[in-house]
């Protein structure tokens, strides 16, 4: 790689020992993968260090200790606990004291306790065009795409580039490696094409055909910011996808044509009504009338409009959760403080919800190879039903329970109702 005078003067130390060996590992890495030089990144998005993952808190605990500081903006991913509910969800107490000392490390290395996989909804919205580098994959298709910020999947490189403010020149961050690969004619109604849970589906199916490759979509409709977060979420989860057009939409291309750049679509693909029946059936283990015992939303996190939605449905249909169900409500912890500041954290709370901060399902003690280190009931539910596409798939592997695809709505009936409606 070539580097530039300054990026020298970095890697021979002249910014610190800890930055240097930082830069020296990121130019290992580009020449592994033929990057001819850095460019400069505004922002990261960091590893949180779970614990449920051994010796990834004691990773960062040693890494703060060698006095590496982050020197551009640096949000981190979420955690395998609600630090400050973990009692109340049923974490071990190991589980959390360990969790827990991962935030005075990350303090020390300048890195944000935003503890979220949704960032963009706490205010960072790198410009289009920009250089960034992020884990977290639903924010990454997100950043990508709607946004227009260009971004690798950034694993624990990303800590180096938080320390040096460099990235290797190569992959999404190329034109040529922007353009899209497949097309996706959607031959969907408005109505049948409204929901989070109707564009996960679509996105579930489309990455299951494109795997890493890059999917273009035409006649999306009219979707929202929290529609096409879902489908880059699922997208990512039935394959790889990193960067998706929408034109109208999203932010790189103004029509089909400049969507694939002068190619031609490797695959055409009309996608409808049976199409994102067949995701529903595909991640729907639960038989209808069967009973439930766990509702999620939230994946990825919830907005503070979405939260007020949950709270509103409960009030104006008078319901409350069954009380064999467990309903979490999953955010970050800057819009749960928002929401309670409302009082939609209380109306959630008072109808039998938890609004749960910093973690999901997923990434918590709720893992079977967490209860079997902690020696807790495995499955901790047997049956799940969620709006997220990215859940559904995962509890069935991670969790080992039944799952339910079902929209918003009909998650917070099933909640009420203790069964599958």
């Amino acid at each position: 790689m070539k580097l530039t005078d300054d990026e020298k003067r970095m890697l021979d130390g002249q910014r610190g020992e800890p930055a240097a060996r930082a830069l020296d590992y990121l130019v290992q890495f580009g020449d592994a993968f033929g990057a001819e030089r850095f460019v400069d990144v505004i922002y990261a998005h960091y590893p949180a260090e779970m614990s449920i993952y051994r010796g990834n808190v004691e990773d960062a605990i040693e890494y703060a200790a060698t006095g590496a500081r982050v020197c551009i903006p640096t949000t981190s991913s979420t955690l395998a606990c609600d630090l400050e509910q973990w009692e109340r969800v049923g974490c071990p107490r190991p589980l959390y004291e360990l969790q827990a000392r991962v935030v005075a490390a990350h303090r020390r290395l300048g890195v944000l306790g935003t503890y979220t996989c949704t960032p963009q909804h706490l205010g960072f919205v790198p410009p289009k065009g920009s250089y960034i580098i992020s884990v977290e994959s639903s924010a990454i298709v997100y950043y990508n795409s709607v946004l227009g910020a260009r971004t690798n999947r950034g694993g624990m490189f990303t800590r180096f580039s938080a320390v040096t403010g460099k990235y290797p020149l190569m992959g999404y961050l190329l034109d040529e490696n922007r353009r899209g690969t497949h097309l996706f004619r959607i031959r969907l109604g408005p109505d049948e094409l409204r929901t989070d849970a109707d564009y996960s589906a679509l996105g579930f199916h489309a990455g299951a055909i494109v795997g890493s490759e890059v999917p273009v979509f035409d006649r999306l409709g009219t979707p929202t910011q929290s529609n096409l977060l879902a489908l880059g979420a699922a997208l990512a989860t039935s394959g790889s996808v990193t960067l998706f057009h929408a034109p109208g939409h999203t932010a790189e291309a103004a029509s089909i044509e400049q969507a694939f750049a002068g190619t031609r679509p490797k695959e055409t693909h009309e996608v409808g009504r049976k199409e994102l029946d067949a995701v529903r059936d595909t991640l729907t283990t639960v038989a209808p009338g069967e009973r439930v015992d766990f509702v999620t939303l939230g994946c990825p996190h919830y907005t503070l409009d979405q939260l007020r939605f949950v709270a509103e449905w409960f009030r104006q249909h008078r319901k409350r959760v069954h009380p064999d169900v467990r309903l979490w409500v999953c955010t970050n912890r800057m819009t749960r403080q928002a929401a309670t500041w409302e009082g939609i954290t209380q109306q959630i709370e008072a109808a039998g919800g938890l609004v749960i901060c910093d973690s999901c399902p997923v990434e918590s003690h709720m893992r079977i190879s967490t209860c079997k280190e902690f020696g807790l009931k495995t499955p901790q539910c047997d049956a799940m039903v969620t709006d997220s596409c990215k859940m559904a798939r995962y509890v069935g592997d991670l969790l080992g329970c039944k799952t339910a695809l079902r929209d918003r709505a009909a998650c917070l009936q099933t909640a009420a109702a203790g069964k599958l409606l």
